[in-house]
């Protein structure tokens, strides 16, 4: 935050979007892939938006932070309870951020997303090694998937659309929502 705030003299926009699986079913998952998940996810999300409070909680600071969750974690999802726990943490610190910042005028938003082609979404058979291990989701399982929202994962740029507008002055008077951006994939 220190060096955003030299280079461009303040720091009005913060967008937390990490995100890391480690699937396994409950009674199958190791604390390291608990704990990756939740620290990458939830503490840095943390971490980030308490650097950015010296900055940001001043009187008429008037910023925007947009925290990136999921659907899953509005939903749950089997194999992943690192990750819809992690990222159902989002919406409750979300929520906690957007009351305790409202006197300066931040508001703080997340955004649940649902299909988003990315590396993370990608057929994990060809799916690109991060970490480790191998990332994407099964083919037969993400075909499934992309069947129940009609056959089209939103790309990179359709992502971008609801930053833009919860980043803008269009979305002063919301704070501490959750906006589901899913294709119907979470109703």
């Amino acid at each position: 935050m220190d060096t955003a705030v030299d280079k461009f003299g303040d720091l009005n926009i913060l967008v937390n979007n990490a995100g890391l699986s480690r699937d396994a079913l409950i009674h199958k998952m190791t604390d390291a892939q608990w704990d990756i998940c939740v620290d990458i996810i939830l503490k840095g999300t943390f971490n980030c938006i308490r650097s950015a409070a010296k900055y940001m909680r001043k009187p008429r600071h008037g910023g925007k932070i947009i925290n990136i969750a999921s659907v899953v974690g509005l939903m749950g999802n089997i194999g992943q309870i690192n990750y819809t726990a992690a990222k159902a943490g989002i919406v409750g610190l979300t929520k906690t951020v957007a009351r305790e910042w409202a006197p300066f005028g931040v508001t703080c938003n997340a955004i649940a997303y649902g299909f988003v082609h990315t590396r993370f979404t990608a057929e994990k058979e060809t799916g690109e090694e991060v970490a480790g291990e191998k990332m994407g989701i099964p083919k037969r399982i993400r075909d499934r998937m992309l069947q129940e929202i009609g056959g089209k994962a939103m790309t990179s740029d359709d992502a971008a659309k609801p930053v833009l507008f919860l980043a803008s002055a269009d979305s002063d008077f919301i704070t501490g929502d959750v906006l589901n951006v899913s294709a119907g994939m979470y109703m």
